[in-house]
């Protein structure tokens, strides 16, 4: 089996990165697929999260990122997924991720989503909640992978300086 785990991962999270460890140890294959949401305002440009998530997966396998260009389902199944990994963090995600796989049911029938579970140490953290934080000059260190952290540390300290919004790429 080749999963496909989608997200914008703006930024990637601790949450997103025990999702793709625990994922690729159950699937043959996982792609990691990084999509744009044009509902949100990105933090990081859509490739600079690319080699974020490459550099978090470079020890593992059977695991690579590549860029989502259009509808998850349809992205998942040119890259050779056939099934879709979805992370619930809590119970308040189950209404949206149900109706994304409804939906993505419908758009391919051979198509199934699994769900894992988040990690309960991780069941509060989400990108929008970094980005947040960031906007707010608050410590992310915990919530994002040491690469993560370390790569936004440049344009937080011009962020504070000018006090614009954050736009990192």
């Amino acid at each position: 089996m080749i999963g496909a785990f989608a997200g914008s991962f703006d930024p990637p999270t601790v949450g997103h990165e025990d999702t793709i460890r625990r994922a690729a140890a159950v699937f043959e294959e996982v792609i990691v697929l990084v999509a744009s949401n044009s509902l949100k305002h990105n933090l990081l440009e859509p490739e600079r999260r690319v080699e974020l998530l490459k550099a978090i997966c470079a020890d593992l396998k059977n695991v690579r990122v590549e860029l989502c260009p259009g509808l998850t389902v349809e992205s998942a199944k040119a890259a050779g997924a056939n099934v879709l990994i979805r992370s619930m963090r809590n119970p308040s995600d189950y209404e949206g991720e149900a109706a994304n796989a409804w939906a993505n049911i419908k758009l391919d029938p051979g198509m199934d989503t699994v769900f894992l579970l988040g990690d309960p140490a991780y069941s509060m953290i989400s990108s929008t909640t970094v980005r947040e934080f960031l906007k707010y000059h608050q410590s992310i260190e915990s919530m994002v992978p040491r690469c993560v952290f370390e790569a936004l540390q440049p344009e937080l300290a011009h962020s504070q300086s000018a006090n614009s919004d954050l736009q990192i790429g």
